[in-house]
């Protein structure tokens, strides 16, 4: 039996460096059948949740245990995280089995497994099955994945959506500034407003917040958005993807002036 053992590992390896193995696609199929009969949104694979996927797998299968974080291991935002990905939800199912379908069965029968798979938040999947021993073990990852935006492009958003909101007002557009200085401390979280505001000569008011995606401005900006007084706003914001969390934001931080004569 043990060469038989040896020649299916080598195989699951092989077929994991180009992709998706055979096992790992049928579970992959077997969750989506089940999200279409609940009326939920197909989940698409993701190669860096199955990334982290796999890694766990390895350490179920060494362990020959289950659980979501052994000793020494980050939790799985964390290991999420340091793929790249660009997440706002995480959620993690493992399980032990001698069959794929019975795998599923297993999840699809336990309330809080069930509930992951289900899931409408969720946009994509990434699954590992490593086999040890006639036994499979299983790690399915699933995230909300979020569009990949350079700084750039979410302080243009952020304009863009504070200057309409102007125009809806029938005020002035103001004048959009990139600011290294405000990046500087958005990158750096120093979220000390009252001591920033005191660098920043003649800023009328200063904002900090954090956003996953560009659309809807925060609550606090529509008192300047109404400030016919206002005519220039310095920006600054700083990409965030993993950390402890895992969780990818970007930080802004947004200075007020009003003309100075």
């Amino acid at each position: 039996m043990k060469p038989i053992f040896v020649a299916f590992v080598l195989a699951f390896y092989a077929a994991a460096a180009l992709g998706q193995s055979p096992a790992e696609k049928q579970l992959v199929d077997l969750v989506n059948h089940e999200r279409e009969k609940a009326g939920r949104g197909k989940l698409e694979w993701n190669d860096r949740l199955a990334q982290a996927a796999r890694k766990h797998s390895e350490l179920l299968a060494e362990h020959q245990d289950l659980s979501h974080q052994f000793s020494g291991e980050p939790a799985i935002p964390e290991r999420v995280g340091a793929t790249g990905l660009r997440f706002n939800a995480v959620a993690e199912n493992v399980a032990e089995a001698p069959g794929v379908e019975t795998a599923h069965d297993g999840l699809m029968h336990s309330p809080g497994h069930r509930e992951n798979i289900l899931n409408p938040e969720y946009n994509a999947v990434g699954i590992s099955i490593v086999q040890r021993g006639g036994e499979l073990f299983v790690t399915q990852d699933f995230a909300h994945t979020l569009a990949a935006y350079t700084e750039k492009q979410f302080q243009d958003a952020i304009s863009k959506d504070f200057n309409q909101a102007r125009r809806a007002k029938k005020l002035e557009p103001v004048k959009v500034v990139a600011d290294p200085h405000l990046r500087r401390a958005a990158c750096s979280q120093d979220m000390d407003t009252g001591k920033m505001i005191q660098s920043l000569p003649g800023a009328a008011s200063l904002f900090v917040f954090s956003l996953s995606e560009p659309g809807t401005l925060p609550g606090d900006l529509r008192k300047p958005a109404a400030d016919e007084t206002l005519d220039r706003m310095n920006i600054g914001v700083c990409s965030q993807t993993g950390g402890k969390d895992g969780f990818s934001r970007l930080w802004v931080i947004i200075a007020f002036y009003r003309p100075s004569n």
